[in-house]
């Protein structure tokens, strides 16, 4: 009995250990997981689900020429609401998901883009190539969010170096 009194009390401590950052190798997947959860909400229209759940607030937006900051959940699902109602506008339907690209970082950090295209009412592609979405995401205590979302000017697949 104390045996298993013993072995139950080591493996409880280490769980945290097995369950950290540096101990996932299932990393990529929790991040394609996440994007599929994005394309999910933002095809129902759930824009606040993405910027509560999806994002990790305060959001920064990176572009060549300025850095735009996103406070809270509610700023970054009027910001999506905006983009929304232009694609809306313009016959969307839905966008669906290609790929995801992670490259992980290290400490619980990674820099991801997804890959996608929309569609429009008819069924037909709204763009001529698969779009791109880059982001800096953070691993926290309840998952893989997007702490950061970088332009990517041009559509590509990430390349990683060691």
């Amino acid at each position: 009995m104390k045996n298993l009194l013993l072995s139950c009390v080591t493996l409880l401590l280490l769980i945290p250990f097995v369950a950290s950052p540096v101990f996932a190798q299932d990393t990529p997947a929790q991040i394609q997981d996440l994007f599929e959860r994005y394309m999910d909400a933002w095809n129902k229209g759930d824009l606040m689900t993405i910027g509560s759940e999806i994002y990790r607030p305060p959001l920064y937006i990176f572009d060549a020429e300025q850095t735009q900051i996103l406070p809270t959940a509610q700023d970054i699902a009027d910001l999506l609401s905006q983009v929304r109602s232009e694609l809306d506008a313009a016959g969307f339907s839905h966008s669906e998901l290609h790929d995801v690209s992670v490259c992980e970082l290290g400490g619980g950090l990674a820099f991801a883009s997804f890959h996608y295209s929309r569609y429009d009412q008819e069924g037909k592609p709204m763009d001529e190539t698969v779009l791109s979405s880059a982001y800096i995401v953070r691993r926290s205590d309840d998952g893989w969010h997007l702490a950061a979302h970088v332009m990517q000017v041009q559509p590509g697949t990430l390349s990683c170096s060691s």
